[in-house]
């Protein structure tokens, strides 16, 4: 890939199209939003016009597309097939987090993508905080010693909204979104 990676986006709505659409993918000098699908037609279309990509009409359609990689934005209980599905068609991902539902289906998409040729990564921003690159930073220097244990936790409150998926278990899983496969993933996927 060289040049410019064409990234393809399923869920163009929400988080793609608050956050990481203009603050990411059409901020990169490496990067170019191609096409994207989202299952509200409206919501998609809207998303192609502000930011100047095709529209697709299905998931098939978004990777028939001359496309590089793969931005997923959908909820956790819809990555294991997507991501599959995109690795089988040669496309690299990046998934949001939490990349399954369960261990079971973060190592099932590990094994897919490595199978398929094809990376994969999830979407965890806060590694690249500066402050949290800074904490490293400092662990790595050897500057707090030699550490044994830490726990992090990041938090946000989420009004009770109707059909919302991080709100429910069978969609956003046991915690609201995250859950086991959020944690282990990491070492996995930079291992």
């Amino acid at each position: 890939m060289a040049g410019k990676i064409k990234w393809g986006v399923i869920g163009s709505g929400g988080i793609a199209k608050r956050r990481t659409i203009p603050e990411g993918i059409t901020k990169a000098g490496n990067a170019e939003l191609f096409t994207v699908f989202d299952i509200d037609a409206q919501v998609n279309s809207e998303v192609a016009r502000e930011f100047g990509a095709t529209e697709a009409k299905s998931i098939e359609d978004l990777l028939d597309s001359d496309i590089d990689a793969v931005y997923i934005a959908t909820p956790a209980c819809l990555h294991t097939e997507q991501v599959r599905v995109c690795a089988k068609a040669g496309k690299h991902v990046l998934c949001e987090k939490p990349l399954g539902m369960t261990i079971a289906e973060a190592e099932e998409m590990i094994e897919t993508c490595k199978g398929a040729g094809v990376k994969l990564g999830c979407a965890f921003m806060m590694r690249f905080a500066a402050q949290h690159r800074e904490a490293l930073k400092l662990i790595l220097d050897g500057k707090l010693g030699k550490p044994t244990y830490a726990r992090a936790q990041l938090s946000c409150w989420y009004p009770p909204i109707k059909g919302a998926w991080r709100q429910d278990p069978a969609t956003g899983g046991v915690r609201g979104g995250i859950n086991a496969a959020t944690y282990w993933v990491p070492a996995a996927v930079s291992g």
